[in-house]
């Protein structure tokens, strides 16, 4: 027939429409390529991100998909897909309004011709043929407020969870996944600061992709030199994919650029439309920050750490628990540099062998302030001494063999926020500095001072993590988050080598350490290796 198209025709062209009018976005070309257990797609405000997980699945559905054991198949014994979000498709808020998104989208992209049983009220299930031939599909959708024991004992092709899911919820999901080798996605927009999610996932994930427009902010913002994938060095089998909302091929740039201008706070925009995850939730040193409390060792410390600064040590001891030890050392322009860490296990080692690696890496420094948590102070029943007595006995005996310079441990304050508070007060005089070496201050009247800063060497990792990470205890519900009062307490995980670094600064020797006050002209710094960077 020229020039005119058959009915039939014309219904598979109405019925494929949704299908085909997909616009391919930087999520949608990851999804492709990424075969990962666990993908997170972290985006900014109307990133298209629920939309592209919904193509996603569909093409699954219809065998489609690039990696070819993400397809449904014939033969597949387990066909259910489950869908998790904060409410059922069928649930709606006073006014009527569908809050479940993902349902809607899996609508408009799945062909109707597809569809064998849409979802009731009473079974929230939709039947979809399968084109390969085979049993049915089940596309499964539950909520977050359903029994977490009702989602167990069944096994799931593949499991969407839309947000942060409930840390429970979440983990009763993963055990689903075991038989079908299946895959978990999870889609999150940066409204809210996350919780569990930021440890879980974000922080343990092996590769990283980032968008072109997040890695031109990155670049222009903090010189940050991002690939499009990148590894973390983790061995893990979770993939975080990062979008911004300048990635949705579908909105104008002219609009978001008026919608964001409207926020003031520099983190909030990150957050809503890089998609930038700034902090968890409830983290304590909220101004930590890697892009600038994070130094390069070799670069500021070329021949070592001046012998001539104050030289303190500290442990957080625990008698089971891997033991914190940092060293630290403060400057005559009191900056506190925090240049080496050790975490040993006391299960795996004995109290003799953790010395003796601790007096080998501080090398020929004398160490006047040696901190401990009073804990070690506990006399063990069968020798009567305590780990504390054990340590001093030992390190003395390491002095007369010539192994260090020794040092008399002592027991350190528990009682007072103040390490914590100098600590914050530091981070916020960093930011100013923006770099080492920079804290000087002059008055109207000539006189000198300078700003009390921290600074994070890149020599300790587990420093850097815990500064990050380590936040005020939380109720494990966002109804209870939000009902109750805050915990006011925070939590053990993290807490380790903040703590020391806290208990290190609240010693009355570094709060009666005496720092340079005086009328101008100020004297030169006397220490050769750092000359070249306080120019």
């Amino acid at each position: 027939m020229s020039g005119e198209y058959s009915q039939e025709y014309i219904a598979t062209l109405n019925d494929t429409s949704g299908y085909f009018s997909f616009k391919p976005n930087f999520i949608i070309r990851c999804l492709g390529v990424c075969d990962k257990k666990i993908k997170a797609i972290i985006k900014g405000n109307q990133g298209g991100g629920t939309g592209t997980v919904a193509y996603d699945y569909v093409r699954r559905m219809m065998g489609k998909h690039p990696i070819d054991k993400l397809n449904l198949k014939p033969d597949n014994p387990i066909r259910t897909i489950r869908f998790a979000s904060e409410t059922l498709p069928n649930e709606g808020g006073e006014s009527g309004e569908v809050r479940n998104t993902i349902y809607p989208q899996i609508k408009k992209f799945l062909p109707n011709s597809l569809i064998l049983k849409d979802i009731t009220l009473r079974r929230p299930v939709m039947s979809v043929r399968c084109v390969k031939g085979g049993p049915p599909i089940q596309c499964e959708f539950v909520s977050y407020g359903q029994e977490v024991q009702s989602q167990a004992g069944v096994q799931r092709f593949s499991i969407y969870e839309d947000e942060e899911a409930p840390q429970s919820f979440h983990e009763e999901q993963l055990p689903r996944l075991i038989a079908a080798d299946g895959d978990l996605v999870m889609g999150v927009t940066l409204t809210e600061k996350l919780t569990w999610m930021f440890d879980e996932i974000i922080e343990r994930a092996s590769v990283i992709y980032n968008s072109p427009t997040i890695i031109r902010y990155m670049d222009e913002k903090y010189g940050k030199k991002l690939q499009w994938i990148e590894g973390t060095g983790r061995n893990t089998n979770i993939a975080i994919i990062r979008a911004a909302t300048d990635d949705n091929p579908t909105l104008d740039i002219n609009v978001i650029n008026e919608i964001m201008s409207s926020y003031d706070d520099e983190s909030t925009i990150e957050s809503r439309r890089y998609g930038i995850p700034h902090q968890a939730s409830g983290i304590i040193f909220k101004d930590f920050d890697t892009n600038i409390h994070v130094i390069g060792y070799d670069k500021y410390f070329e021949k070592g750490v001046p012998n001539k600064w104050l030289h303190v040590r500290g442990i957080d001891f625990h008698e089971h628990t891997n033991w914190a030890v940092s060293w630290v050392t403060l400057s005559p322009e009191n900056e506190l540099f925090i240049y080496q860490e050790y975490n040993p296990s006391p299960d795996r080692m004995v109290t003799l062998q953790i010395a003796k690696q601790i007096a080998m890496r501080s090398g020929e420094y004398t160490f006047n302030i040696n901190l401990i948590d009073p804990l070690s102070a506990k006399k063990q029943v069968n020798t009567g001494l305590s780990a504390l007595d054990d340590l001093n006995k030992i390190f003395r005996e390491f002095r007369h063999e010539g192994l260090g310079t020794g040092g008399y441990w002592t027991t350190w304050d528990t009682k007072s926020s103040r390490g914590r508070d100098e600590i914050k007060t530091r981070l916020k005089n960093s930011r100013l500095c923006q770099r080492p070496f920079n804290n000087r201050m002059v008055s109207p009247e000539g006189r000198e001072s300078f700003l009390p800063t921290i600074w994070v060497c890149n020599t300790c990792p587990e420093t850097i993590y815990s500064f990050r990470n380590w936040r005020w205890d939380e109720w494990a519900s966002k109804e209870a988050q939000i009902t109750k009062d805050e915990k006011n307490k925070p939590q053990e995980r993290h807490s380790h080598f903040p703590v020391t670094i806290e208990c290190i600064l609240k010693h009355p020797a570094l709060g009666v350490h005496r720092f340079r006050d005086s009328v101008l002209p100020p004297r030169k710094s006397a220490y050769e290796n750092t000359m070249h960077l306080r120019a």
